[in-house]
């Protein structure tokens, strides 16, 4: 049985909630113009950078990230063209997408919402994602870093939107020491990754990111980008470890056994690579956040 929910919310599922929200959650114009160009069979790589150079913060930002230690090239990358060519049309698609998001929503505050955490969550689940693919020889790294940072993405929506009642949830979660996304259906009747996987479909973002997005708290549903949810299912519960301060190991570790098949990962090397991720979690929020942290 469910708890009590506020008379307003128990008329929302996952989609009306994305759809009674779109206005406040829309993506800026300078992506809208990319995913155009990017669809458009007509377009080239130089029709991509010259939608980035036009917003001169988020070519900055690029530029930065691009030429820090995260990425590790052996050559400056000076220009948007260069980065396009080097980094292919997904990975600079990624890029843009991860500055954007992160600007647009970094606003976003109410008593009981911390911006910067949220983020912090986000960039420490991405990198994790990202070094979970290298590892286990997953061309597309880019594919799980944007993954992970908006995994959590549905709950910018649901603590705008309804606040108490994802507080409730949370509640639920520590009393019966169950998942989160367990409790959130228990009091609002659907949780924050099919939220995150409604908005994603609003934004018409790729469907391996809404895909991975809806199924990472259960990886046994997918049943497409099987490899990359499980990735982000690992790198989900790493980072909820590590931001707990809880050491990495086989007993605290909550990852679905099918993770580590699917993956070819084992518990062993998870330590070794959360200290890979605590070198770069830090450098790499500093490059995407530039607000200054919540006190």
């Amino acid at each position: 049985m469910r708890t009590n929910k506020n008379k307003e919310d128990i008329m929302h599922t996952a989609q009306s909630l994305v759809k009674d929200s779109i206005e406040l959650i829309s993506l800026p114009d300078v992506y809208v113009r990319l995913r155009s160009v990017i669809m458009s069979p007509h377009s080239s790589m130089s029709d991509i950078a010259q939608i980035i150079v036009h917003d001169p913060a988020i070519t900055a930002r690029l530029l930065k990230l691009v030429n820090s230690p995260f990425y590790g090239l052996a050559s400056k990358v000076d220009t948007m063209t260069h980065a396009v060519n080097l980094l292919g049309i997904d990975q600079v698609h990624d890029l843009v997408l991860a500055t954007v998001v992160v600007d647009s929503f970094s606003g976003f505050t109410n008593d009981s919402f911390n911006i910067y955490d949220f983020w912090f969550n986000g960039v420490y689940c991405a990198v994790t994602a990202r070094l979970l693919a290298y590892h286990c020889d997953d061309l597309d790294t880019e594919r799980p870093f944007i993954a992970g940072l908006l995994h959590k993405i549905g709950h910018l929506v649901m603590y705008q939107k309804m606040p108490e009642a994802s507080l409730s949830a949370v509640a639920l979660a520590a009393q019966q020491n169950i998942d989160l996304y367990m409790a959130e259906r228990e009091v609002l009747g659907f949780d924050y990754a099919q939220v995150g996987a409604e908005l994603m479909r609003e934004w018409t973002l790729p469907e391996s990111l809404r895909g991975i997005t809806e199924f990472h708290v259960e990886p046994e549903k997918a049943v497409e980008y099987k490899l990359e949810t499980a990735i982000i299912h690992m790198a989900t519960a790493i980072t909820n470890n590590a931001l707990a301060q809880i050491p990495v190991s086989p007993e605290t570790l909550a990852i679905n056994p099918l993770c580590w098949e699917i993956t070819g990962l084992a518990i062993n090397d998870m330590s070794d690579l959360k200290k890979e991720v605590d070198q770069q979690a830090s450098m790499v929020m500093n490059m995407l956040f530039t607000h200054k942290k919540s006190a």
